[in-house]
């Protein structure tokens, strides 16, 4: 059974073929599970690192986010690493939970809007400080995240049908605030029941 509507877009810089970016979506057990990675820089190397630390997360999706986040530390340390933000949703125990390191931004729209940051740093390259927010669960709720190469600067109140069209509303984010000068990922999950 599918707990949300998912809208996702992910497109490399406009100079390349190969994108930096990835995203990660997991759902068991009424639980949820979904990631924004990105590749430090663009082109093959940055695939390389996103696509092996979204390997990672998926083998891994059960554990807790601190732990998922250090793991996946070790586990692409060769690589030039990335920047992952990562959010659960647990309808078992009624929470939300999120972390990032690096550049990848967060929100959570709900009765009580949210906007946690992520902690500096590079997955790959000895994480040290991981941050973990933990906020009561809204089955009414939305969650955005996307990589730096979407400008922050944009309001989710000014796409009305983000609710009811995620996927709509990803790709005309995407559109008008995408970066061409950086490989650039949303993904919108809307809750339905």
């Amino acid at each position: 059974m599918r707990w949300v509507r998912l809208g996702v877009v992910s497109r490399p810089i406009k100079s390349s073929e190969t994108n930096g970016d990835a995203y990660l979506f997991v759902e068991w057990k009424r639980q949820t599970l979904m990631a924004v990675i990105d590749g430090l820089g663009h082109g093959g190397e940055a695939y390389i690192a996103s696509q092996k630390a979204r390997e990672y997360m998926e083998d891994h999706a059960s554990e807790d986010l601190e732990e998922i986040i250090r793991g996946c530390d070790r586990h692409i340390r060769k690589t030039r690493g990335v920047a992952i933000g990562l959010v659960r949703i647990d309808r078992n125990t009624s929470r939300f939970s999120c972390c990032g390191v690096g550049n990848v931004e967060t929100r959570i729209l709900n009765k009580r809007s949210r906007h946690p940051i992520s902690t500096a740093g590079i997955v790959g390259y000895n994480v040290r400080k991981i941050r973990r927010f933990d906020y009561p669960y809204d089955p009414v709720g939305v969650v955005i995240i996307h990589s730096d190469g979407v400008s922050g600067r944009f309001d989710p109140s000014k796409y009305p049908h983000l609710r009811r069209d995620p996927q709509r509303a990803a790709e005309q984010i995407i559109d008008q605030w995408g970066k061409e000068t950086d490989d650039a990922t949303i993904l919108i999950a809307v809750e339905t029941r």
